[in-house]
Order: structure tokens, then C-alpha cells, then sequence
């Protein structure tokens, strides 16, 4: 279980100095629904700190002078390091499709409140979700299946028997990817293009390119009110990242957090009715390789998605050129997590997955 998530009696303290100590009385939603399941919880794994961008000690397995990607960094790793077989982390921006491109994991993130975010750190009350991490395609359903408390069927159907409909998208941050990273995509919409026929390529819809910033506007708004007071108070506890983001989001003006709430709802219906006629859109993840630890990464190519609850999954797709994972992401309309894990193993079973990590100190 990430780190953000309440564990009775097990300390759950956040990434951060803030709640250095804290141990709840009662589990979260999720950890309930899994141990309903039948799951056992074995341990917490690092956050980047409050869950945001100030990476955490945690390394990546592929190798220990790169980061695993934020914010879901030590559940991406534990998976992919072979640790545990399933993790549960978050993603309000980019936290659990990020590290999973990152790690070689298989990550998830559901249509957005699926999952019970109850027990868990609320960053931004509009925007956090659960995600879940796991060595494929099929696992990550099941592991979604019971942390949702929702039977099994209601999330997976098996591999899709017929070459799913899919559409491939660039977006306006195409030149922020470095050239292994686009080579890679291309390759990979090839290869499925090969083996099921034409894939489209569709403009994305009006306002959906802006998403990058206005979900900034939602999580700084947000983290101000639900973090940004206890920072205040105890400023030497936090990263000046955190310290800045909370600050200007303090700032911004009430008017203005409502006018992005509103487009966000525009943007979730003319998504929706976008989506729909896919059952996946294919496109980056991340900019390319996981970089050094100083850094968790940029969430750029998750921004749209997650800002309009879409369901994503990423899929690792090989390696590049540092011996590192690279990974597809595919995104589907709100409310078709099943459709779009049907299609996300249809893909896997085509696609390259890299070999397991050996670690590497340099």
C-alpha cells in the first residue's frame, strides 16, 4: 500500500515530516475492500512527499541512479522489482501511469471515483484517485476488481477476441518526448496496426490541449486549503516545492478555481462522447527514460487524461537506449475500464515486454 493510504495500527505517515509518527486507528476504504477480498497487506511503500513531486529515497530496479517516477514511486518499484505481486498507489496528475512507464510495471488508473479515496490523503479532493500496479494486464484487473469491492466481472472480460478499435493521438506536447521515446510509440502503434488494421489518427477535442494547465489551477487551488495550512504552520517540515505550489495556489482567486471546475465538466463531456466510439486511444506516457532521482518526472502526457477522469493503463513496450523501460499509455472514455483493459492486454500480448530488471548501481 502507498504510503497515503490509512492502515490501522501501521504508521501512515505521508512522505513527509508533517505526519512523521502518525499511526490511524482505521484502515482506509481500499485496504478494507482487499482484505475482504482476501488480500494480504504485507507492507507500505514510499511516497514522493505528500504525495506530490519531492522524490522519496526509493531507486528504480532497473537501475539505482534513476528515479521510479513520482508519486507512486516505492508500489511501481515493488512490482517491478518483483517484490510484491500488486501495489495500490494514486494518480492526481501523473502518479501511477508515470512510475509504471518508469518501473516496467503494468500501472492503472480507473475512471475517476471508482475507487474510494476514503482513509487516504486527500492532496485534491476533485482530482485524486486510486490506481494500482501489477505485472500485467489481467493482474492489474483483478487487483483493481478487489479493491473496488466489486466483482470481478464487473472489470475484466479477458483479452479482447477481436482487434479492438483504437486511435493514436500525439497532443501538443509531442516535442517534450525525447527521440527513443517517439521512435518507440511509432513502433508500437506499427505493430498493433500490423496485426489488427488502421489505426485513426483524430484530433483531439476542443479545450483539451489547455488541460495541462488548468489541472495545475485544480491541485494548487486545492492542496492549498487541504495542506497548506498545516505547511504554513510548519514550514521547515516541507520541500520549498511543496511550500511554493501551496502558496500560489493560495492565491489563486475563488472566480477563477470555479470557471476551471466548470470547463473541466465541458471537457469531461466532449471527451466522452470523443472516446466513446474508441476502445482505446494510444499515446506517450512520459518524455522518455526515468531520469536521476532529483527529480520524479514530468506528468505532462497524463495531464488531459486525469483531468477529465479518464481510465488510463500503461503497458511496458521494451527498453531505450540506457537499458531502461519505455512504455505505452492507453486511455479510454469515462466508464469503459473494462473495454480499455480488454484492448490494454490485446495490445500487451503483441507488443515487446522488457526482461526483468538486474539491478545495476553506477
Amino acid at each position: 500500500m502507498k504510503d497515503v493510504f490509512d492502515t490501522a495500527g501501521i504508521p501512515t505517515e505521508h512522505g513527509s515530516a508533517l505526519f512523521k509518527g502518525r499511526v490511524p486507528a482505521r484502515d482506509s476504504d481500499v485496504v478494507r475492500a482487499l482484505q475482504d477480498a482476501g488480500a494480504i497487506v504485507v507492507g507500505k511503500t514510499v511516497t514522493a512527499e505528500l504525495a506530490f513531486l519531492h522524490p522519496g529515497p526509493t531507486r528504480n530496479p532497473y537501475d539505482l541512479a534513476r528515479t521510479p517516477g513520482g508519486s507512486s514511486m516505492g508500489s511501481a518499484a515493488a512490482v517491478a522489482a518483483g517484490v510484491v505481486p500488486g501495489a495500490i498507489g494514486t494518480q492526481t496528475n501523473g502518479s501511477t501511469i508515470r512510475p509504471g512507464a518508469f518501473s516496467g510495471a503494468v500501472g492503472f488508473k480507473p475512471t475517476g471515483g471508482r475507487l474510494s479515496t476514503a482513509g487516504g490523503l486527500e492532496f485534491s479532493k476533485t482530482l485524486d484517485q486510486v490506481g494500482t500496479f501489477a505485472g500485467d494486464v489481467a493482474s492489474a484487473a483483478r487487483l483493481t476488481a478487489a479493491a473496488s469491492g466489486d466483482a470481478l466481472d464487473d472489470w475484466w472480460s479477458g483479452k479482447a477476441e477481436r482487434a479492438p478499435r483504437l486511435a493514436a493521438v500525439r497532443t501538443s506536447d509531442w516535442d517534450a518526448a525525447d527521440e527513443p521515446m517517439q521512435a518507440r510509440f511509432q513502433r508500437d502503434v506499427d505493430e498493433l496496426a500490423s496485426e489488427g488494421g488502421p489505426i485513426e489518427w483524430p484530433a483531439l477535442p476542443a479545450g483539451l490541449e489547455e488541460a495541462p494547465e488548468l489541472i495545475r489551477v485544480v491541485m494548487a487551488y486545492e492542496s492549498a486549503r487541504s495542506l497548506g495550512p498545516l505547511a504554513a504552520a510548519r514550514p521547515d517540515d516541507v520541500s520549498q516545492q511543496a511550500r511554493e505550489f501551496f502558496a500560489w495556489g493560495g492565491t489563486i482567486p475563488e472566480d477563477d478555481y470555479q470557471r476551471t471546475l466548470r470547463e473541466r465538466l465541458r471537457l469531461i463531456a466532449t471527451f466522452n462522447e470523443w472516446a466513446e466510439q474508441f476502445d482505446a486511444i494510444l499515446t506517450i506516457p512520459a518524455t522518455g527514460e526515468a531520469p536521476t532521482p532529483e527529480t520524479t518526472g514530468d506528468p505532462r502526457f497524463c495531464s488531459r487524461w486525469t483531468f477529465v477522469g479518464a481510465p488510463a493503463l500503461v503497458i511496458p513496450t521494451g527498453l531505450g537506449p540506457s537499458g531502461l523501460p519505455l512504455g505505452l499509455q492507453l486511455v479510454g472514455a469515462r466508464g469503459s475500464d473494462r473495454r480499455l483493459l480488454a484492448a490494454a492486454a490485446w495490445a500487451e500480448s503483441l507488443l515487446p515486454a522488457p526482461p526483468a530488471p538486474v539491478v545495476v548501481a553506477r
